[in-house]
């Protein structure tokens, strides 16, 4: 009974520490180990949990590929794929367990990102020829980028020291004394790249990522698309999206351009080749296009923007100088007006006045008249004769 308790009591206090770590391939790992004789390490392959491997006992290294280094550490030496698992240490006196060390062995040293359509190469300094090449195919799948759970696929030997074996890469790779070099590369190329010397011995290990093309393109009102597809358009899909109403237009499917096309973009829209051409695009225009493989995998996405219209520059200098040239004239004309109304306002001003002061004299004319008159009445007929006085007021009435 007081067994059973220990045992529970150990189990509720005794929390197991847990340590991730990564190593490169052909790297050496040192584990920290219970110093002495009583330290134990237990091997379990990430292939296969169920079998455990012993590799430390009683502080004795009881299993090759490893040893204690003058730290008292265990040294996984040129660790491999096939060290990758989980190292359970403990003591050898204690069922009690210290560590788990999750170990992830890097299929490569070196990682290099190339862009569908491109070309790859691994250089072969310091390697002695004739080389193998062998190439491990990533795990990632069409529109999949979590693959944990799928089965490896075996080692592919894609060149044995003379030729090219593999009957999808004639064509596409070749080997010299410096360098491999894989043109075109596809989705399919991602994976690890194994060389091994002419003594069969692992010298390099690259490991190819290939990524998708993203293009963004500004085009002026009126402008014609060119559009680089990267394959032949009979080894592609084309997609073509419109922001204006997110409706996917198929262009090429499965190699085959399809007719007729879309009314909006007949007789604008060419494929010829690897080059997409559409002429005379508009603002309805804005939108993506998707280029994939026949395998699914996506090659490019290239998103346009087509400005408004705009009238050309020298058209708009023009506009604007004959503009000036109006508003000036404008400005003329309003002037003009403005100095003949105020000479007429003047001239009227003056003849008002004028008028004015001639009116005032004729009346005082008029009343002298009028008194010299009446001065001649009252003379007799013999001294002015009355012939005289009529004529004089034929004339007074003349002017009045």
């Amino acid at each position: 009974m007081k067994a059973i308790s220990a045992a529970v009591l150990s189990a509720l206090f005794c929390t197991v520490k847990e340590e991730h770590r990564t190593a490169f391939f052909g790297e050496d790992v040192h584990i920290d180990v219970p110093p002495g004789n009583v330290g134990e390490v237990v091997f379990k392959p990430r292939t296969n949990r169920s079998a455990e491997v012993v590799l430390l006992r009683a502080g004795k290294v009881v299993n090759p590929g490893s040893y204690i280094n003058t730290l008292g550490h265990l040294v996984l030496e040129d660790v491999q794929e096939k060290d990758e698992g989980l190292y359970v240490i403990k003591t050898t006196n204690s069922s009690n367990v210290l560590k788990h060390l999750n170990l992830i062995v890097r299929d490569c040293a070196l990682e290099e990102v190339v862009k569908y359509g491109e070309t790859y190469y691994i250089h072969l300094n310091h390697v002695e020829g004739p080389i193998t090449l062998e190439f491990r195919r990533s795990l990632v799948q069409p529109n999949q980028t979590d693959m944990h759970h799928a089965t490896e696929s075996p080692p592919v030997v894609l060149y044995n020291q003379t030729a090219v074996s593999a009957e999808e890469y004639v064509g596409r790779l070749s080997v010299s004394e410096k360098r491999v070099t894989l043109h075109s590369v596809k989705m399919t190329d991602e994976g690890s790249f194994t060389v091994l010397d002419r003594e069969n011995k692992i010298r390099r290990r690259n490991c190819l990522n290939v990524r998708e093309h993203q293009n963004f393109l500004h085009l002026s009102y009126g402008g014609n698309l060119k559009m680089k597809l990267y394959l032949h358009y009979s080894n592609l899909n084309i997609v073509y999206r419109r922001k204006s109403d997110n409706q996917d237009r198929l262009i090429v499917d499965q190699g085959v351009l399809v007719t007729p096309l879309d009314p909006m973009l007949e007789g604008r829209l060419t494929v010829e080749g690897s080059l997409l051409t559409m002429k005379k695009v508009n603002v309805a225009d804005t939108g993506v296009f998707k280029v994939t493989d026949l395998s699914g995998f996506t090659v490019a996405h290239v998103y346009i923007e087509v400005d408004a219209y705009k009238l050309p520059p020298l058209t708009v200098a023009i506009l604007s100088l004959v503009g000036l040239i109006a508003f000036m004239l404008l400005v003329c004309l309003l002037s003009c007006i403005y100095k003949m109304h105020r000479r007429n306002e003047k001239s009227k001003r003056l003849m008002l006045i004028a008028q004015q002061a001639g009116k005032g004299d004729g009346e005082a004319f008029r009343q002298t008249h009028y008194s010299s008159l009446a001065y001649l009445a009252t003379l007799t007929p013999l001294s002015f004769p009355s012939s005289s006085v009529l004529y004089l007021l034929s004339l007074t009435q003349a002017f009045e």
